[in-house]
């Protein structure tokens, strides 16, 4: 009997695929072609809707039913040759051909408009299916992100792919399938990856939300493999694609027409976004995770230069979460215990030589005078957020080695903070209770054998 029912349901969704999926012919007009798949989508609707908790085959021909409908997407920013080569190993699909049957857009946004109010009904039953099956969810769900529609774009990445994390990281407790389990969890975050770059704001901020709020959410249970490929895949890569929008969008890149204050500022938030959703992961996770991984020396300095590089060439609405991310790194770091002393200090010598590289290029610029100079103002929180990780790094080396950094780096970071004091910032700012009151508290906690040298 069992048998019978997979074989009914195989061949009733085999007849309702040729309805859906075919290609259009002479003696079809588009418009009857787009109306002949819209009453077979509505039909897959009934069934799902109906009967779709009996379904035991068949789940891959409706997932190519409902994807047949989506449009290829269009990359919203161009790849450079050398883009991600070593640092990302993520996937990036192959463009699927042009949907068939289509005579306008009309019929376009109706067929995804009918296909998605199916998924939507699949993605109520994902405990049916199986993580194949669910990889091909994942994969659709994908699709639709980076259709026309925002709406239905949004849903997708926000909310319905979130809620695919939610059951596999539910199934991932069975310790027998939990590396199957993680591998298609993985697939799930580098797709959220593909959209955290769309060229709709509202999308990719969806995208980057769902992307950090199930590692935040998860992060404990994760093993540090799983670790290790969510910073070098995921993390690191979504940092490089979204600088390269922003330098896309630039105003000192060449372009053929002015550039839009809007579109710099939507991606200038959504990379400030990426640095505020990472500093909380490294709050949450950088002494308990991320620092036991065999990596972590690269990776905290490859992190270091995306902050680097931020200070250096972003907009400032970009620098001050940049930085303030690297200051909640070192904050965690306050938690480690004895064990993690040579490695905390370690970090710490690194964002001393960063801070230092960011000064030299500010402050000493050979024959350029400060007026001169290639920059733009900082803003306040910028530059106390500057001082800010000064602070904690010195902090923390004194409670760990017991001494003061030497004098000659207190000699060079007093001369870094004088010029940034008074020859980067705009004079506006010169004023700013913050900005001085950051600079006061720093000298006042230098020896005074120091601070009269």
């Amino acid at each position: 009997m069992g048998e019978t029912k997979a074989e009914v349901q195989q061949r009733v969704l085999q007849v309702l695929s040729q309805q859906v999926i075919y290609e259009t012919t002479a003696t079809i007009s588009g418009t009857t072609s787009v109306e002949l798949r819209r009453m077979g989508l509505e039909t897959l609707h009934l069934i799902l809707q109906s009967s779709g908790h009996t379904l035991v085959v068949g789940w891959e021909i409706i997932f190519e039913m409902l994807s047949s409908v989506c449009k290829p997407a269009t990359p919203s920013i161009s790849k450079s040759s050398d883009s991600l080569d070593s640092t990302s190993t993520v996937e990036v699909p192959k463009p699927k051909p042009p949907p068939l049957g289509y005579v306008n857009e009309k019929g376009y946004t109706s067929l995804v408009k009918f296909a998605f109010q199916s998924l939507t009904l699949v993605c109520d039953s994902l405990t049916s299916l199986s993580p194949e099956h669910l990889r091909l969810c994942i994969k659709t769900l994908g699709q639709f992100g980076k259709q026309a529609d925002t709406n239905i774009a949004l849903t997708a990445a926000a909310s319905l792919l979130w809620g695919v994390s939610d059951s596999i990281q539910a199934k991932r407790k069975d310790t027998e399938k939990e590396p199957e389990y993680s591998t298609l969890w993985m697939f799930l975050l580098e797709e959220l990856l593909g959209l955290c770059t769309d060229s709709r704001p509202e999308v990719r901020v969806g995208a980057i939300q769902t992307l950090f709020r199930t590692l935040q959410l998860y992060g404990g249970t994760l093993s540090l493999e799983t670790w290790h490929k969510c910073i070098w895949k995921i993390a690191f890569p979504l940092l490089e694609l979204l600088t390269q929008a922003v330098r896309q969008v630039s105003p000192s890149q060449s372009h053929s027409y002015p550039p839009d204050p809007e579109v710099i500022s939507a991606w200038d938030d959504s990379k400030s976004l990426a640095f505020s959703s990472i500093g909380s992961l490294f709050s949450d996770f950088l002494v308990s995770k991320i620092a036991h991984l065999d990596s972590f020396v690269d990776a905290w300095d490859t992190f270091l230069g995306h902050v680097r590089d931020s200070w250096l060439s972003d907009n400032r609405t970009i620098t001050a979460p940049a930085l303030r991310c690297l200051e909640k790194g070192l904050r965690a770091f306050s938690s480690a215990d004895a064990d993690f002393k040579g490695r905390v200090v370690e970090s710490c010598e690194r964002v001393w030589e960063s801070c230092d590289t960011m000064g030299k290029e500010l402050t000493e610029v050979p024959g350029v005078s400060a007026s001169d100079k290639p920059h733009i103002s900082f803003t306040q929180d910028s530059l106390v957020a500057y001082v800010d990780i000064l602070n904690h790094a010195r902090a923390l080396t004194r409670s760990l080695e017991e001494s003061e950094w030497p004098l000659e780096r207190l000699t060079r970071l007093m001369s870094v903070l004088k010029g940034n004091v008074t020859e980067i910032v705009a004079p506006e700012l010169l004023s700013s209770y913050n900005l001085r009151r950051s600079h006061i508290q720093f000298f006042s906690r230098v020896p005074t054998g120091h601070r009269q040298s």
